[in-house]
């Protein structure tokens, strides 16, 4: 099972060009793709629905868009009536098999007033797998503004993650049939079969982070100079250093400002838990895709849910 992540930086190629074809092509035959950056109806990308022509270009995969950033973009007619318009800001979720379900949770945001800062969020999706079972997709953005923010957004993914399957689905329980067959009760008769929560999941996206910062340690544990990472079972295992990699090696975004500040660094991540350890069986950066400021960010996955 191949899972890619990319930060497509809404189409905005290393040459100056938007190119939503460019960036399909450079993630197309995953099994599981997270994108960030999709956007809907701004200026700067001509005004388009993104979510509709990834949608329509990678027309073999199911797709579920999560939109964090939602403003009125509305215009009125001529007419008195109202073009009805939301200018979107999200992560989209594509899959070979059916998005069973979707949630989307905004994270901690502070109101900072010397630079701009959005809103964002993780957007979760339960993955129908291809022989039995499902898993959970995670997918997310942190904020690229604030130290403080990062950790307080990192440790509300961990808590949704962590309530999840006590959770359950989109929905839980059973119908009564005797209720419909009795008093022909029938409105929630689509809802029969509860859709699950899986307890495995990935997490992956664009985290605003390197493995030196602080905030890293939220995720994967503290350092330890005699033991390495003391990591308990509410930490999560990086992909990209469970396959031999170094935490501080790989570049998955290179850009900056300006000139003077631009740098080559690994922000974006996939992340399992620790039960799912033993089924990574690789990972590896893009390092030719063109496409954005990020570069793709792939994992393959030994997945058999009954094994």
């Amino acid at each position: 099972m191949k899972i890619v992540t990319y930060n497509i930086q809404f189409g905005l190629g290393k040459d100056g060009r938007f190119d939503l074809e460019r960036v399909a092509g450079e993630v197309d035959g995953a099994d599981v793709i997270a994108l960030q950056e999709v956007e809907r109806h701004w200026k700067r990308s001509g005004d388009i629905d993104q979510v509709a022509r990834l949608g329509e270009i990678l027309n073999r995969y199911y797709w579920a868009y999560g939109p964090y950033f939602d403003v009125d973009a509305s215009k009125p007619r001529p007419d008195g009536t109202i073009e009805n318009v939301r200018r979107q800001f999200g992560n989209m979720i594509l899959s070979k098999t059916p998005i069973l379900s979707t949630r989307l949770f905004p994270l901690p945001k502070s109101a900072l007033r010397q630079r701009h800062n959005m809103v964002v969020g993780v957007f979760e999706g339960v993955v129908q797998l291809q022989q039995d079972g499902a898993l959970r997709i995670y997918n997310t953005h942190l904020g690229a503004r604030s130290q403080h923010d990062r950790v307080a957004q990192i440790i509300s993914i961990r808590d949704t993650i962590r309530r999840a399957p006590a959770e359950g689905g989109a929905w839980t329980g059973e119908l009564a049939h005797t209720l419909w067959e009795d008093h022909g009760h029938t409105l929630w008769e689509e809802d029969a079969t509860p859709p699950p929560m899986p307890e495995s999941f990935v997490l992956l996206g664009d985290f605003n982070l390197e493995a030196k910062d602080p905030e890293y340690d939220y995720l994967v544990g503290p350092k330890d100079g005699d033991f390495g990472r003391l990591s308990s079972k509410e930490e999560f295992i990086d992909t990209w250093v469970a396959t031999g990699h170094d935490e501080g090696d790989g570049v998955t975004y290179s850009g900056g400002q300006s000139a003077s500040d631009a740098r080559d660094v690994r922000i974006d991540y996939a992340f399992v838990d620790q039960t799912m350890e033993k089924r990574i069986l690789g990972a590896w950066i893009d390092e030719a895709a063109q496409g954005s400021d990020h570069q793709p960010y792939w994992l393959e996955l030994d997945y058999a849910p009954h094994d």
